[in-house]
């Protein structure tokens, strides 16, 4: 654990009331808010996190294109009369690595799960077990979706495995898990709260990561390990448990946040870490800081970092 776990809990906890639902409308979770009915929910949250990798602007064009195809009510387009035309309404989508067929293919898993069990949160909690509860669960559901028909050219292949990880490879699959917050979490504002009961619980949830993530968790002394994969998101995901038990997760939002904004650098910036509420449990704000304190007259030499326009997948 970082040297002073409580001061980091203190300053987690300072971020969580920061960057609470007034950071919204930058966030791709912004899309499945919108909706009032649960299977629309549900659907849109799948859309919105498993496409939420690239540019801001280019995920939130590609979230809104792809619910403008499937009508005032997304969930209508998978009833089992119109599961044909899902080809057709989404020919010409194109999102970075994603197509239209590969997002045809995902919607037909959410179907499939959806005949089967009623919800996908009902879906994976059922098959939720063992130590790694949710792993389980998202492991079926990718195994349901690999079982939809699919295009056999090996280029969509490659494009269907990046959309939906297999949890069992070991890749990190941070949308599934964003996904997963998203809907286990109560509704506090943020998350959905869609799954509540479905057989998961916030104990149950992995830390989402990606590189930037990775990076300040690592700064930050949650893990030392190198890669950003499922067993970095275990390991930091305990550690957050030492904080709170009950919804380590809960923290993942204001993780991501600083970064996103354009608060974080990664390095000392005495204009932003004087300004962090992680500085001092940073390994870069708190050697930065113990030097400036030292040498009160010194000017600053890093430039402050400009805005960030990396994933907002938070």
């Amino acid at each position: 654990m970082p040297h002073d776990a409580a001061a980091l809990r203190s300053a987690l906890d300072a971020l969580v009331a920061r960057y609470d639902r007034r950071w919204l409308d930058s966030d791709p979770l912004r899309w499945p808010r919108g909706y009032a009915r649960a299977r629309d929910r549900e659907l849109v949250a799948v859309v919105s996190a498993l496409l939420a990798y690239g540019r801001v602007a280019s995920i939130h064009r590609a979230v809104a294109e792809v619910l403008a195809r499937l009508g005032p009510h997304p969930a209508d387009a998978l009833a089992p009369s119109r599961r044909a035309a899902l080809d057709a309404r989404l020919d010409g989508f194109r999102h970075r690595f994603t197509a239209g067929p590969d997002v045809a293919w995902l919607l037909r898993g959410v179907a499939a799960a959806w005949d089967e069990a009623g919800s996908l949160g009902t879906f994976v909690g059922r098959a939720a077990a063992g130590d790694e509860p949710l792993r389980a669960g998202l492991a079926a559901w990718h195994r349901l979706a690999t079982s939809v028909p699919a295009d056999a050219d090996p280029r969509r292949r490659r494009a269907r495995a990046f959309l939906l990880a297999d949890p069992t490879s070991g890749a990190a699959c941070k949308r599934s898990l964003l996904l997963a917050r998203w809907c286990v979490r109560p509704d506090d504002g943020l998350d959905l709260g869609l799954w509540t009961g479905a057989g998961l619980s916030p104990r149950d949830l992995l830390l989402p990561l990606d590189t930037h993530v990775h990076r300040v968790v690592r700064d930050l002394g949650l893990t030392r390990r190198r890669a950003p994969d499922w067993r970095t998101a275990v390991e930091v995901t305990r550690r957050l448990a030492a904080l709170d038990p009950d919804d380590p997760v809960r923290y993942d939002f204001a993780l991501a946040r600083p970064g996103i904004v354009g608060r974080c650098a990664h390095r000392f910036v005495a204009d932003v870490c004087g300004a962090c509420d992680l500085a001092p449990s940073c390994r870069h704000g708190r050697r930065g800081l113990t030097s400036a304190r030292r040498s009160p007259g010194s000017p600053r030499t890093t430039p402050s970092p400009a805005p960030s326009r990396r994933t907002s997948a938070r």
